[in-house]
């Protein structure tokens, strides 16, 4: 693997492929909004997603930003950090949220409208990861080296997640098509349980680690829980609600 493919970053390339499969599986899928709103819901997301991703990226480096504190160094580490996929998630459905309020759509329509698209762009963003040499595994007896390692294998977490967010697009699609299942959070729950999983083969340490788990361990168990007492919740209020009618 290389991190340039023809002298363009290979990142750039298949974050653009991303997005292309993204705008396009909402403009073929769409049944609602004008061309318009399409454009704006667009803008929306990937402004949220430019943001978010950003924000917890430089959120992670807290500690490294104090011990080394400068505003040249704060620009810098801005400008030429990384990205963290669950702030640009978070930042995509707020980015999402504020299109229904603003254009008068019901919000958890538009956030299972949106999915399998975010879902399609998440995968080719992890196979972009696998060329530039990021979000890597640990060192193994298989897998693939990075560019900058040719004698030492790692397990291929990208490739494996980007696999699996590919299979759960498809999914989704299934899914949506069915007219079966909320769509959103079918793909939230399941890849916040695959993001904890396969955390534990990641390699790279640059995503933080607090106490036993990493950033994205942590949030991933913040979701969980959150759904799990959501569910909880509703199940019990409806419950006591046919209860009284009885």
């Amino acid at each position: 693997m290389q991190p340039y493919i023809g002298g363009i970053p290979a990142y750039g390339i298949f974050s653009s492929i991303g997005l292309f499969c993204m705008m396009m599986m909402l403009y073929l899928r769409n049944k609602k909004l004008s061309f318009r709103e399409y454009l704006f819901l667009m803008a929306s997301m990937i402004i949220g997603v430019g943001i978010g991703s950003k924000i917890l990226f430089i959120a992670t480096q807290i500690p490294d930003i104090i011990a080394n504190f400068s505003m040249k160094y704060m620009i810098n580490k801005i400008i030429t950090s990384g990205f963290v996929f669950y702030g640009g998630l978070f930042g995509a459905i707020l980015g999402c949220v504020i299109f229904s309020k603003l254009f008068k759509y019901n919000v958890r329509d538009m956030l299972n409208f949106v999915s399998p698209g975010y879902s399609s762009f998440h995968a080719c963003g992890r196979i972009g990861c696998f060329f530039a040499g990021c979000c890597y595994g640990k060192v193994s007896t298989w897998g693939f080296p990075l560019w900058n390692e040719p004698e030492i294998l790692r397990i291929p977490v990208q490739l494996i997640e980007a696999i699996f967010l590919l299979s759960m697009t498809l999914f989704l699609l299934i899914l949506e098509k069915k007219g079966k299942g909320n769509i959103f959070e079918i793909y939230l729950i399941g890849y916040a349980t695959f993001r904890f999983i396969i955390e534990f083969w990641r390699g790279d340490e640059l995503r933080g680690i607090w106490i036993c788990f990493s950033t994205s361990q942590w949030i991933s168990i913040i979701i969980i829980i959150s759904y799990v007492t959501y569910r909880v919740i509703r199940i019990c209020r409806k419950t006591s609600k046919n209860n009284y009618i009885l």
